[in-house]
């Protein structure tokens, strides 16, 4: 048996070749997700190591306390210290080309180089005051002895000269300065910036225990921590990478979406194999051979292919991992090789390959001797029967009911039942492929003219399950990439119809430096601009609540701010606040409630939800702009805005520009337009999506990778057929035509069962999440849609490229003797 596995290796060598593509494809995807998950976490590690190369002891101060000169001073004095730094950094905006404020940090200089979180790489450091440094990441259209403007806490305008451009990480998500200045320059922009942090170089021959062991006797005290150089740098990456988790769920669903994807493909290719063989293994039966050997002999071929293309696989994922990254428009592209990654990644594509070979392998040892002695194309044809209409039927039940009880369910308590009702249906559609392959195929064909479409029509009728199982990859695929889309774009368009709901406003104007307030007189100057009709004020501060402790408050006066009321009126005058429902849900407050301050007793009149964003975020609670000083402990407001509703007709572009002149006098003021607001709230979701569509390409390319082993193995066996009707005046033109239509008319089916399953399901997770009050809103993005549905289409005839090719190829009287 051995042997015969071995030379069946020898005689068939494309056939296995089609197969192995499918198992490579999918390792290569599970390979390529493991390499995106360690990627993330070599990324922050490479930022952090950057952040605190040369550190080997970290001061910091906690709440209540500060780090000043004295300190620092006190710091360097300590034996064993080369060198000490404090790092301040504060906002300073820069003006860009157009003259808006854009957000930018600027730190100073430090004097050691071995302690710079950055690295030169063109021109030099600042040396002295009206000089500066730009990342080469936030770098302008100004060249080196150019001039940038830079704006202070004030609002002064600072006139700065590029000297240099520097390099630090920043795609790992640790911020950062993107402005180097001198120390002078920095106390010009910020005069009371404090130092967050004194990061300490040892001397030689001095270790960190010992370093923080002597820094904690000279300025250890209350809330002053020393951390070594290791410890700061675990902290600040325990800090920094929350969201790891998250990721690494992300990347193994679609490696798991992939591997399910390739693992129909491979089952299906080894269906065809053994069906295509079965004389041949009737004959091995016939001078010997038992059930058990045949098994085996099958099992081991498919071991033998999946562990070669499990091994080429394996070096793709590190080509799919690198070209995410880069689609993802990653600088820096990690390619980590963990022994997770070469263990697990072959060990799935083996063991994937095993299990989907197992069946064809089992259907193997049921071929019986007299099979030798049939001719080719006198087996019956491969029906579905009675127990897949059950199952079926069972399925599509079961998904309804389950999805109509998620409807009548509380959010937290539907989300299984709706992955329930997903999957059932998912499965209802695929257990019925058999059952409505033939009838779907049969009516394109009477759409389609000419005389390809019958013959097409004719093959895939002939084996249904085939046609089906040829496209349930494709289904599943497009079933998830639809299901994705249709959520993301219903979070997009409900953030949207959000914030149409939430603001009657055109405009909104927000500080460069979220703790600088705007003018107070800013809302009346711009309410008198020609065209606006109206404005609103909004300030966000920490409001003392009485018993229930300090929350984020905010102020309004106005009423182009109106939030999605669950109960009362949103009419806020003296003694009044409305609150938000998660505060009313852990307080236990409800409307007509009392709520006793320090200073002043409130009545709650509303309790509210609506969109959480910069600029509108309405906090907790909100009173009454005349009520602030009373719940206001500090009277200081972190975050303020201004709404601009523009009268009816009033020519927007024509205001617009009024309104920049105005606030020309208060430069740390931005202008944005709701358009630019709505576009700022979808960027992560499109970015989230657009790597989403990266990665289930790949899972819709396998499928079609399986499309295109089908129509191969299937011309393979219809060779005699395709001779003979080649001997009919079938030209070679018109069977690759034949073989072609039959490839649209299966990506059609899986197109189409895919779609409908996607936005089925989308549905059902909108109606759910909608009825908990969250704003998510059903609207197919038909535009997405259909392109993925003519790429689909367009991806067919390029799928049986290559079996066309090879059906219309070889000698007549050759292929008569199949």
């Amino acid at each position: 048996m051995l042997r015969t596995v071995v030379a069946g290796f020898k005689a068939r060598p494309l056939r296995q070749l089609l197969s192995a593509t499918a198992i490579t494809l999918g390792v290569a995807f599970v390979a390529g997700s493991f390499v995106l998950t360690d990627a993330v976490g070599a990324g922050l590690r490479d930022a952090v190591a950057f952040e605190t190369r040369g550190v080997d002891a970290s001061i910091t101060a906690q709440r209540g306390a500060g780090l000043d000169d004295t300190i620092l001073g006190r710091v360097r004095q300590v034996p064993g210290v080369a060198a000490a730094e404090g790092r301040a950094t504060v906002s300073a905006p820069t003006l860009g080309p157009d003259g808006r404020a854009r957000d930018a940090a600027a730190t100073a200089l430090g004097t050691d180089e071995k302690l710079r979180p950055y690295d030169l790489v063109e021109g030099r450091f600042p040396s002295t005051a009206g000089e500066i440094a730009i990342a080469r990441t936030s770098l302008a259209d100004v060249a080196l002895g150019g001039a940038v403007t830079v704006l202070d806490d004030t609002g002064e305008r600072h006139a700065l000269t590029l000297v240099g451009v520097f390099d630090r990480p920043v795609d790992a998500g640790l911020g950062g300065a993107n402005l180097v200045v001198s120390q002078e320059t920095l106390r010009r922009l910020d005069p009371v910036a404090t130092v967050g942090e004194i990061v300490v170089r040892a001397a030689p021959g001095v270790s960190q225990t010992k370093l923080v062991a002597d820094l904690k006797q000279a300025v250890g005290g209350t809330g002053i921590s020393v951390a070594t150089g290791r410890e700061a740098a675990a902290r600040l990456l325990h800090e920094t990478a929350p969201n790891a988790p998250g990721s690494v769920k992300f990347f193994t669903a679609f490696a798991v979406l992939a591997m399910v994807v390739a693992a129909m493909v491979i089952s299906n290719s080894f269906t065809i194999l053994v069906a295509q063989r079965s004389r041949g293994l009737a004959l091995l039966r016939c001078v010997g051979a038992g059930k058990r050997q045949v098994f085996a002999g099958v099992l081991a071929e498919a071991a033998v292919v999946g562990t070669a293309a499990s091994a080429a696989g394996l070096f793709g994922g590190l080509g799919v991992a690198a070209a995410l990254q880069a689609i993802a428009g990653q600088e820096n592209i990690y390619l980590p090789l963990t022994a997770r990654t070469v263990i697990a990644a072959p060990a799935v594509g083996i063991l994937v390959t095993a299990f989907a070979a197992a069946l064809p392998a089992w259907s193997a040892t049921r071929v019986t001797p007299m099979e030798a002695l049939r001719t080719p194309g006198d087996g019956p044809t491969a029906r579905a029967g009675r127990p897949r209409v059950v199952a079926s039927a069972v399925l599509l039940v079961g998904g309804v009911g389950t999805g109509v009880l998620a409807l009548q369910s509380e959010v937290d308590d539907a989300a299984p039942l709706v992955v329930a009702a997903m999957v059932a249906l998912l499965g209802a559609t695929l257990a019925a492929g058999p059952l409505i392959a033939g009838p779907v195929v049969r009516v394109l064909a009477r759409l389609t003219p000419g005389q390809p479409a019958k013959l097409a029509a004719l093959n895939a009728c002939r084996n249904p399950k085939r046609t089906a199982a040829s496209a349930a990859a494709l289904t599943i695929g497009l079933a998830v990439v639809t299901l994705a889309t249709t959520v993301a774009a219903g979070v997009e368009a409900g953030r949207s119809r959000g914030l149409d709901e939430q603001l009657a406003a055109d405009f909104m104007v927000t500080s460069a430096v979220i703790t600088r307030p705007l003018p107070d007189a800013l809302a009346d100057t711009l309410a008198k601009v020609p065209g606006v009709d109206a404005t609103t004020t909004r300030r966000s501060f920490s409001g003392d609540l009485g018993k229930y402790g300090s929350y984020e408050v905010s102020a309004v006066r106005g009423d182009l701010i109106r939030p999605k009321v669950l109960s009362g009126r949103f009419d806020l005058g003296p003694g009044q606040i409305a609150i938000h429902k998660d505060l009313a849900q852990s307080t236990g407050l409800a409307v007509g409630d009392a709520l006793q301050t320090e200073r002043a007793s409130l009545r709650v009149v509303a309790i509210y939800d609506g969109v959480t964003m910069a600029g509108i975020d309405l906090g907790f609670a909100v009173v009454d702009l005349a009520q602030q000083p009373t719940i206001a402990p500090n009277e200081k407001s972190y975050d303020e805005s201004v709404l601009v509703k523009l009268a009816s007709g009033a020519d927007h572009a024509q205001v617009e520009a009024s309104l920049r002149r105005d606030l020309s006098s208060a430069p740390l003021a931005m202008l944005k337009s709701i358009t630019e607001i709505k576009d700022d709230a979808s960027a992560p979701i499109r970015e989230s999506l657009n790597l989403m569509w990266a990665l289930t390409a790949l899972a819709v390319l396998i499928a079609f990778a399986g499309i295109a082993n089908t129509l191969s193995l299937s011309v393979l066996e219809r060779t005699r057929e395709s001779a003979l009707l080649r001997a009919l005046g079938l030209t070679r033109t018109g069977l690759g035509a034949t073989l072609t239509v039959e490839s649209v008319f299966v990506a059609l089916l899986g197109a189409a069962c895919g779609l409908l399953v996607g936005l089925g399901s989308a549905w059902l997770i909108t109606e759910v999440v909608a009825s908990g009050g969250d704003t998510i809103a059903f609207a197919p993005p038909w535009e997405r849609l259909g392109v993925l549905l003519s790429a689909a289409i367009l991806a067919a005839p390029l799928a049986a490229l290559l079996p066309a090719r090879r059906a219309g190829r070889g000698s007549l009287a050759a292929a008569l003797q199949e």
